[in-house]
């Protein structure tokens, strides 16, 4: 036997020690593999049959173990009447061998969903591909199908406040009346929330009984009334954002707190949004006139960089879903610099065009807010102009006919506007598809001070 048939019988015989090898290690592998699924328990909804609408927040709870420490990805979706055409969904990482208690909310603010019972799909994998699903059923109620109640809060001539509620335009309202005075309204989770004219207090209101349940008052805010400077529904859950003399606080619908911040003099906070869970505060130096933003993650607490605005803006907004070229979900606008996207993350701030529109910018900080999550809306002189956010000025005005005393943007992305027509006040609703406002049929008493309209 020649060299060269030595060596290929080694190579021979090599391979087929490799062979039996690798066939052997796989085999031990298929047999000690994780065929195990993961545990998955849905919390929330327990039962089929759930009721929920356009505007509102549907949450979904649920637990995943597994028998493994490596964990793996969960998705929860929502899907059409066939119960599989997803329409959206949102995806995570779960921990693996602990137990995972998970909630993830969906914001139920598409206009195109039609009314149907749907089906909630909620699925985890482990690190090897093993499996668990659980579904339920619930039932929409689409944007058009959804009837809306006009709700006023007036000030009357004995200094107390009264809530008007207009079931039917061409009918008289409900009036609950002889509630402490009050300057601003919100609603969320059958709750009214009223801030008190004088007092750093807010009044929780029950909407079937329309009786105060519940109050918060912040012991630290001081100074000129009004203390509670705004309130908004939180939108990430049942609850209410308060801006008050002295910072910031989130209250559940009882009144118990979920999250606070405080301002340090000479700062004094004039207004707050949100952009997904980050919350930002708008903060005026009184001494200097200087303004800045503050912003934390509502979920950790983590603090964002403070960004010390260049100029008085005239407004403040959100816009999470812009598409200007630059990073950032907040804008300011200023007659000087325009429209300024500001991105939370690194506090870098880009002056990406002037201003649509003519005339002065009005004095009052509650004129502008975010459109569509992707277009600026404010008063200007009187035109109402709406606003591309991007390097060009680009958009679209239109007269008004009275003076807007608040402007505010809805979970759906609309917004609502009051207007003062001399002798009377007027809600104007506003969607980003259509090319106008439309103007309530209701001629509101001239001492409303604040409006809400509410989805039964």
């Amino acid at each position: 036997m020649t060299g060269g048939q030595n060596f290929q019988g080694c190579r021979q015989i090599l391979l087929c020690v490799a062979i039996v090898t690798c066939i052997g290690i796989g085999f031990s592998s298929c047999q000690s593999r994780d065929k195990e699924p993961p545990e998955l328990v849905l919390v929330t909804p327990a039962f089929d049959g759930l009721n929920v609408q356009y505007g509102g927040v549907m949450f979904v709870q649920f637990t995943a173990t597994d028998n493994q420490a490596d964990g793996g990805i969960w998705k929860v979706e929502l899907r059409k009447a066939d119960g599989v055409t997803v329409r959206t969904s949102q995806v995570g990482l779960w921990q693996g061998a602990r137990i995972d208690t998970l909630v993830v909310p969906f914001a139920l603010d598409a206009t195109s969903w039609p009314t149907e019972t749907m089906t909630l799909a909620v699925i985890v994998d482990d690190a090897a591909g093993n499996r668990s699903a659980e579904f339920r059923d619930f039932n929409y109620t689409a944007a058009a199908d959804v009837p809306s109640i006009l709700v006023a809060l007036t000030q009357e001539p004995d200094d107390s406040s009264s809530l008007l509620t207009f079931d039917d335009p061409i009918q008289a309202p409900s009036i609950t009346s002889g509630l402490p005075l009050s300057h601003d309204l919100a609603y969320a989770s059958d709750t009214y929330a009223l801030a008190d004219a004088t007092n750093a207090t807010v009044h929780l209101i029950d909407r079937q009984s329309m009786a105060i349940q519940n109050t918060w008052s912040s012991a630290q805010s001081t100074g000129t009334a009004p203390l509670i400077k705004r309130i908004h529904a939180l939108g990430l859950q049942a609850g209410f954002t308060i801006v008050h003399a002295s910072g910031l606080a989130i209250i559940n619908p009882s009144g118990g707190l979920l999250f606070e911040r405080f301002s340090e003099a000479p700062w004094s906070p004039v207004d707050a949004r949100f952009s997904g869970n980050t919350c930002v505060l708008w903060e005026r130096n009184e001494a200097t006139s200087n303004h800045r933003l503050r912003s934390w993650d509502f979920v950790t607490g983590a603090s964002g960089p403070i960004v010390n605005l260049a100029v008085q803006p005239a407004g403040l907004g959100m816009t999470p879903d812009q598409n200007s070229g630059s990073p950032g979900t907040v804008f300011a606008i200023n007659e000087a610099t325009g429209v300024t996207l500001i991105d939370l993350t690194t506090g870098v701030m880009n002056d990406l065009c002037g201003l649509i529109g003519s005339g002065d910018l009005p004095t009052n900080d509650y004129l502008t807010a975010g459109f569509g999550n992707e277009e600026a809306l404010f008063v200007r002189g009187s035109q109402l102009c709406r606003q591309d956010i991007g390097p060009v000025s680009s958009g679209s005005t239109l007269p008004i006919a009275g003076d807007a005393i608040d402007v505010q943007s809805r979970a759906d992305g609309s917004a609502h506007m009051l207007i003062d027509e001399g002798n009377s006040r007027r809600l104007l609703a506003w969607s980003p598809l259509d090319s106008g406002p439309v103007a309530n049929e209701i001629a509101l008493p001239i001492n409303t001070k604040a409006i809400w309209l509410v989805s039964e």
